[in-house]
């Protein structure tokens, strides 16, 4: 017997998430840094030949101002559509890693929950690239530029121009930690908002026929009511960066004025460096909001980004199989079949040796056995670790094996599994995809799904959790597709109940005959267990 250890303390998870600068991506930030050093150029430019204007009018110096002016506005275009891609191929890198997650994890997050971060935390990250990271990495040697500009103009201007940027940092700096806090609470409100819709709607029968509807409203409606405080708490402090980011460079802009007339400068100088200043002060006015969505950055970054590194890890654990085995070698013959739990449930079940043509029940607390069979269907036993937790089947860990590999060994139809979007002839083969079609559909009608009653037979597309399928036909499809190519391991749950009368009867003289391993729960009629996993007293 296994003796359950105390479990280590949890390790605190990073705050990081992928670089930004990786394949993909580093030509768009180079792409992103040049045309802030062009736009610098340009305006230095404009700015002179502005300076030169208000000496005297010329024809061609006038069309090279609008020259310029139309190249200005050509660089700030395509530097807002780089942003807008660098942003989302970042996003759409995160994406993938939180379904992933989402997908693996034993016990994955409400899909109210998923949803909110797939689309709240993911955006959040997007505005602080397209519209946070992109101006300051395009702005500021746009403003080292003109800086240098003014400089040359006359020192006291670049030092107006510094007094502003270190006002505009004290103001930024003050304001940042309040709106990160605020931040952090409108996400956790809105997840929470996200969720309680998510499960209120999936609740929606049994809501209705308790006349619970007005209840359920008013709940939904509390709850967003926090939301809607938890806005307003952050827009004061939005208000207050993007306010102060806009009024603090016309404070630089009179600074500069003082300036010039203290040097005395002539008036193409003057006009040259309000060019400059004004070119500046577009800058500057982006900061306020540059504040604002980095901590909304930082908000979702402290959600997502633990998430993102608990894949890595499970991803990282499936491409380096230890074992050179092939899935197809283990089911040429039926194999015996060993399950060690990890520490995490090592205190619930013992471990498990079974031999081909066992049928196994599972006995146990109805919570527990539905986690266990889970867990053994997913492969996510492996999760904590533990280098002798798994299902091993003729003495190899399955798990040691890549997940294509390992599907084709452990088939499974439970309660808590719904057919995936697609064509029905693609969910009776997801395990198989190079199945034969006609006999999967064969097998399917085995089971109790006649094509011939779907409204495009095998061509039928599943939505929404498996419509337009009933409940006895999604049962038929998930147990048939659990026993294509009879893998070496089936594992069943009271899903089975749900066959129709005629299927269930022959689908349990084909398990009561099955050459592999069977371990089901929960009280399937017709099924003679020749052994039983009973869980600790």
């Amino acid at each position: 017997m296994l003796d359950q250890k105390t479990a280590a303390a949890p390790v605190a998870q990073p705050e990081r998430l992928p670089p930004l600068v990786a394949p993909g991506r580093r030509m768009l930030l180079a792409g992103l840094l040049s045309l802030g050093v062009l736009a610098g150029l340009l305006s230095i430019a404009i700015g002179w030949l502005i300076g030169q204007l208000s000496a005297s009018l010329s024809a061609g110096a006038l069309a090279a101002v609008l020259g310029l002016v139309g190249c200005f506005f050509l660089a700030k275009y395509a530097e807002r559509v780089l942003a807008e891609k660098l942003g989302q191929h970042y996003v759409a890198q995160l994406r993938r890693g939180l379904v992933a997650h989402a997908l693996r994890s034993a016990r994955g997050p409400s899909m109210g929950i998923t949803i909110a971060r797939s689309t709240n935390d993911l955006s959040s990250i997007r505005n602080w690239i397209v519209q946070g990271m992109v101006p300051l990495v395009a702005g500021l040697p746009l403003l080292i530029v003109s800086g240098t500009g003014l400089w040359f103009l006359h020192p006291l201007l670049a030092l107006s121009l510094g007094a502003t940027l270190v006002l505009e940092g004290i103001l930024l700096t003050s304001l940042a930690g309040g709106t990160f806090l605020s931040a952090r609470t409108l996400r956790r409100h809105r997840g929470n908002l996200a969720a309680r819709i998510a499960d209120t709607v999936a609740a929606r029968t049994a809501i209705a026929a308790g006349g619970g509807i007005e209840r359920e409203v008013q709940r939904v409606q509390d709850t967003s009511q926090k939301v809607i405080d938890a806005s307003v708490h952050r827009a004061r402090f939005a208000a207050a960066l993007r306010g102060g980011a806009l009024a603090i460079p016309l404070l630089g802009t009179a600074l500069l004025v003082a300036a010039a007339a203290q040097a005395q400068l002539p008036a193409a100088a003057v006009a040259t460096a309000l060019t400059l200043m004004g070119i500046c002060a577009g800058t500057l006015g982006e900061w306020g909001r540059v504040v604002e969505y980095r901590q909304n950055y930082k908000a979702g970054r402290r959600i997502i980004a633990p998430l993102l590194a608990e894949q890595e890890r499970w991803q990282a654990s499936e491409a380096s199989p230890a074992s050179t085995r092939d899935a197809k070698e283990l089911m040429l013959q039926p194999s015996s079949v060993r399950i060690q739990l990890p520490e995490s449930m090592a205190g619930k079940f013992p471990m498990l040796r079974a031999q081909p043509g066992q049928r196994i029940a599972v006995r146990g607390n109805q919570g527990d056995c539905a986690a266990l069979l889970a867990a053994i269907a997913t492969g996510s036993l492996a999760h904590d670790a533990d280098p002798q937790a798994g299902v091993w089947i003729a003495e190899g860990r399955s798990e040691d094996l890549p997940a294509t590999g390992r599907r084709k060994l452990i088939g499974a139809a439970l309660e808590s599994m719904v057919p995936e979007r697609g064509s029905v002839a693609r969910a009776l083969r997801y395990r198989h995809p190079g199945a034969s079609l006609r006999k999967a559909v064969a097998l399917a009608e085995t089971c109790g799904l006649q094509m011939a009653h779907l409204p495009d037979a095998e061509e039928t597309r599943l939505r929404r959790g498996g419509e337009p399928l009933n409940s006895a036909q999604q049962a038929s499809l998930l147990v048939a597709r659990a026993l294509l190519r009879e893998p070496p391991l089936l594992v069943l749950d009271s899903l089975l109940a749900r066959l129709p009368d005629a299927a269930y009867a022959t689908v349990a003289e084909l398990l009561n005959d099955y050459p592999g391993v069977l371990i089901f729960s929960g009280e399937l009629p017709g099924i003679s267990e020749t052994a039983s996993w009973e869980a600790r007293a």
